[in-house]
């Protein structure tokens, strides 16, 4: 990812300029003082806000200390329900909690990819830095996170496996990679020769990785063994059960069921149960994440552990000292995750 040359940041005297009003009625659309601006001037002045780009700056030395006393978190999910996912919620509460530690608040908001540029907490809201989650393919995701590094305030991306290309930016994540190759190596010293992995259509990147590294294992063990790989509409147990049927109606069992995430592998579970497949016997399952409900399921689940919260904690820890020192202190953190060995493999 290259960085653009900066360009100045529009204010609101440029804003006001261009609506033609006063400074006074752009503050008041910016501070929702509504009852002294008329629909149309509102609507023409949120239109040059946007046109222009204009965000009020956190570190501007005209605002009180406390009002940059805030952090960003930018989640881009095509799902209205993004803050249900056990690993967002996990990362956002060891976050939120470093932060609070420190008299910060921090400031959620879940959107579209398709919402970014638009959004309030890119426009308008008054922080002193932005951490961020995004799925979508490549591209978008580089896209996504070109429009925050232009903000010129401090930004640490969760999950992302490129490497930055300097600014202010840092990247916190799990190697995903490395969870993938457990996982093979794990059925391949069980002898598993067809492998079927789970995955929502909903690109992430540290799925993608996860993947990656299972392809890897297999290719590292002379590539006997064959990888089949079916998309989920989404990470509900509904569409994996269905696209589960709809595989098993037209191919044999494979040795072994991977799923993207623990939920995922569960309702693939579930569903040979519900037709008499046994576990591990005819069929070993494995998850990803290891969060605390899937040692409810029966027999309990082999999976990987994830350190989400934990990535939560370092990215809070990371923003911390950027505000402190003036820069980060690593470009990048990679925290490690473990093998889980349960009953299902």
């Amino acid at each position: 990812m290259t960085r653009e040359p900066p360009r100045r940041r529009a204010t609101i005297k440029d804003v006001a300029k261009a609506a033609g009003v006063s400074a006074m009625t752009v503050s008041n659309v910016l501070n929702g003082r509504l009852q002294f601006v008329s629909p149309a001037t509102k609507k023409r002045v949120e239109r040059e806000i946007e046109r222009l780009g204009y965000r009020r700056q956190a570190n501007a030395r005209s605002l009180r200390v406390a009002e940059q006393r805030s952090i960003g978190m930018v989640i881009v999910d095509e799902s209205p329900a993004f803050l249900a996912d056990f690993f967002t919620c996990q990362v956002v509460a060891g976050l939120a909690n470093v932060l609070n530690s420190a008299d910060f608040t921090l400031t959620v908001q879940g959107m579209r990819g398709d919402q970014l540029s638009s959004s309030m907490i890119m426009r308008n809201f008054e922080v002193a830095g932005f951490c961020a989650m995004i799925a979508g393919p490549d591209m978008e995701r580089h896209q996504s996170i070109q429009k925050l590094v232009e903000l010129d305030q401090p930004l640490v991306v969760f999950q992302e496996p490129f490497e930055s290309a300097g600014g202010d930016l840092c990247i916190v994540r799990q190697d995903d990679r490395g969870g993938g190759q457990l996982i093979g190596d794990h059925l391949l010293a069980r002898r598993v020769t067809d492998f079927l992995a789970i995955i929502p259509a909903q690109v992430w990147p540290a799925i993608e990785m996860r993947l990656a590294g299972l392809r890897e294992s297999l290719a590292a063990n002379g590539g006997v063994a064959r990888l089949t790989v079916i998309t989920s509409k989404s990470e509900s147990f509904a569409d994996v059960q269905e696209v589960v049927a709809q595989h098993l109606a037209t191919h044999p069992l494979p040795g072994a069921i991977v799923g993207a995430n623990d939920p995922i592998a569960t309702a693939a579970m579930l569903y040979l149960f519900d037709h008499d497949v046994r576990v591990p016997e005819d069929v070993r399952i494995v998850g990803f994440n290891g969060f605390e409900a899937h040692r409810y399921a029966r027999p309990r689940l082999t999976t990987v552990d994830s350190a989400a919260y934990a990535l939560g904690e370092r990215a809070g820890k990371a923003m911390l000292e950027r505000l402190e020192s003036g820069r980060f202190e690593s470009a990048e953190y990679v925290l490690p995750v473990h093998f889980d060995a349960g009953a299902t493999t």
